[in-house]
């Protein structure tokens, strides 16, 4: 055998051991241990591996109906929509950081159930863009987020019109708009065990958040968002 042909299989050979030691030492981003159970700053992991200064795409989907209730005009009000959807982006700091997030929703199929005199001037509520960040709240250390509006105090504005002369919020062929506002705290899936869990969707779930108002009265709202990221990767919250 030649003195070339020698050298290029020692070559090949030299490669091969090094392909075969890297990936006998190297550990997955999966398998990385850098995600554990939520203690003290829960932030959000994607595949197993920490969301540090980085950030995904995520949608969602209503699961079922939303309701929004509180007092418009002085009369006890409730406000139904069928479906609902959001769109946005989880994002991670430093390491250690709490995960926030970016998200606009939009509500559609709306209907004023009461009072049964006034209607609703449009059948879809849009949101204006929303941030939020991830806390623990009560003794129990409960996975939550809490919402604000990016810029002002204002999520939305709902507008009201008569649909008989007796509708006490506004005149028929009228548009009156009340500012929904607040910072509304909702859980993170049923459990923090499922909230840690890797899978593909978890749900945000709103029932009678505090902080959150119409019209400048409190206002109460039962609504749960199916989240899932874009990329159909699985995503948890974990401590990173």
């Amino acid at each position: 055998m030649s003195r070339t042909k020698l050298i290029l299989l020692g070559l090949l050979a030299a490669v091969a051991v090094s392909v075969i030691a890297t990936a006998s030492t190297s550990t997955p981003a999966s398998a990385s241990g850098s995600c554990s159970k939520v203690s003290t700053a829960p932030g959000y992991c994607v595949e197993g591996a920490p969301l540090v200064s980085s950030s995904a795409e995520v949608e969602g989907t209503n699961s079922g109906a939303s309701i929004l209730k509180g007092t418009v005009g002085s009369v006890t009000s409730e406000v139904k929509c069928e479906k609902g959807k959001m769109a946005g982006t989880i994002e991670g700091g430093a390491a250690g950081a709490v995960g926030k997030s970016k998200a606009t929703m939009t509500f559609e199929e709306c209907k004023l159930v009461t009072p049964t005199n006034c209607e609703l001037t449009t059948k879809t509520i849009g949101t204006s863009e929303l941030k939020d960040e991830l806390e623990l709240t009560g003794s129990a250390k409960r996975i939550e987020d809490k919402f604000e509006p990016k810029a002002g105090t204002t999520f939305a504005s709902i507008g009201f019109e008569g649909k008989e002369s007796s509708c006490v919020i506004a005149h028929v062929g009228e548009e009156i708009k009340f500012a929904v506002s607040g910072s509304p705290v909702c859980e993170v899936d049923t459990s923090n065990a499922e909230a840690e869990a890797e899978a593909t969707t978890h749900k945000m779930k709103c029932t009678n958040p505090v902080g959150l108002k119409i019209g400048g009265n409190k206002a109460e709202i039962t609504s749960e968002v199916a989240v899932k990221l874009k990329s159909g990767k699985n995503w948890s919250v974990k401590e990173t």
